[in-house]
């Protein structure tokens, strides 16, 4: 196997591709956005000063990234001219959540933000031609991106330990819990429908509804349907957030593995999404969650009710999904799948 360069974006990079091949004793040399900025002077200086050198002592090696934009412009200029080959981890449809950006940045008159994602959405459906293999989350992605020719589906990890499993409560009120991003517009509209459709119900039948996460159109959300839900903001402790609430729901329109639907099962948390993205991938109906047409308020409420009156429900559907994540996505059982598309 080629020597393996890793040139990622700092936590979610590190968890997903150098952690779960260290864990099947894959070594990465790395080079992480995230500890660039931590150093003084400019950090996009500073990547491409090291960038060069990387690449050049490792002529013919496999650089697997999950930068887009120019920064992908970048890797595959250097990876080119030195006979590196390079693989792409998607996590979701980035034209899409690019186009949802740009509206919103236009919506609000942020010229400078404005012109960064209008640069990622010149380079990258040009770039992505140059990439020699896609490392997406879900088959919803390679649906959407065409890309199933060049594409080996990789899961994302999610360590046991980290998530202890939240006790059962059989005491009111029954609270559900989302976390989001609030940086694409699109992906919190369908929990915006949501909150606007069920709000009277959810308040008439005693449920508490908290929605964490940060991005840019967090205000705009909190203010537009603060009477439905508590809004806390981003929170650096998710694992307590999870064992502090009894349902975890997850609604969105451009969403293709959340992780945050992972870390919800692990927590042993019965989850329910609707079943417009990849979240389908996530799920097996009445055993690891539920999943539900918005549209059916008939069927959704009795969903929400049986959860509410019946802790056995919520147990059974929490302790299976914990199983599930332990079973298959271990560090261990995602480095060696990433291993297998390595070795291709």
């Amino acid at each position: 196997m080629p020597e393996l360069l890793a040139i990622i974006t700092g936590e979610r990079g590190q968890r997903e591709i150098v952690r779960p091949l260290a864990a099947v004793g894959v070594p990465c040399r790395v080079l992480d956005w995230e500890d660039l900025t931590r150093q003084p002077g400019s950090p996009h200086w500073r990547f491409l000063r090291e960038l060069w050198p990387l690449i050049r002592a490792h002529r013919g090696a496999t650089v697997f990234t999950d930068m887009n934009s120019a920064f992908l412009a970048a890797i595959l200029l250097v990876a080119k001219a030195h006979g590196c080959r390079v693989l792409l981890r998607l996590r979701g449809d980035p034209f899409a959540e690019t186009r949802g950006q740009l509206a919103f940045h236009w919506q609000q008159r942020e010229w400078l933000p404005l012109a960064r994602v209008a640069v990622a959405w010149l380079l990258d459906a040009r770039l992505f031609v140059f990439v020699h293999h896609f490392v997406p989350v879900s088959e919803w992605i390679v649906r959407r991106l065409g890309i199933a020719a060049r594409s080996s589906i990789v899961r994302i990890p999610v360590p046991l330990e980290n998530f202890p499993p939240a006790p059962p409560r059989d005491t009111p009120p029954l609270r559900l819990l989302a976390v989001t991003n609030f940086n694409f517009p699109q992906k919190v509209a369908a929990l915006g429908r949501f909150l606007a459709d069920y709000g009277d119900f959810l308040a008439a039948q005693g449920f508490r509804v908290t929605v964490a996460g940060a991005g840019l159109s967090l205000e705009t959300f909190r203010q537009r349907y603060a009477a439905s839900a508590e809004f806390p903001g981003f929170v650096r402790d998710v694992a307590a957030l999870y064992r502090e609430h009894d349902v975890f729901i997850h609604f969105s329109d451009l969403d293709a593995f959340p992780y945050v639907v992972l870390e919800a099962q692990a927590s042993a948390l019965p989850v329910i999404v609707n079943r417009d993205c990849g979240m389908l991938e996530q799920v097996e109906p009445d055993r690891t969650g539920l999943i539900v047409d918005l549209p059916d308020r008939t069927a959704v409420e009795a969903q929400l009710l049986r959860l509410r009156d019946h802790v056995a429900a919520r147990t059974a559907l929490g302790a299976a999904a914990r199983q599930y994540v332990a079973e298959t996505y271990s560090l261990a059982a995602i480095g060696a799948a990433l291993q297998r598309v390595l070795a291709r």
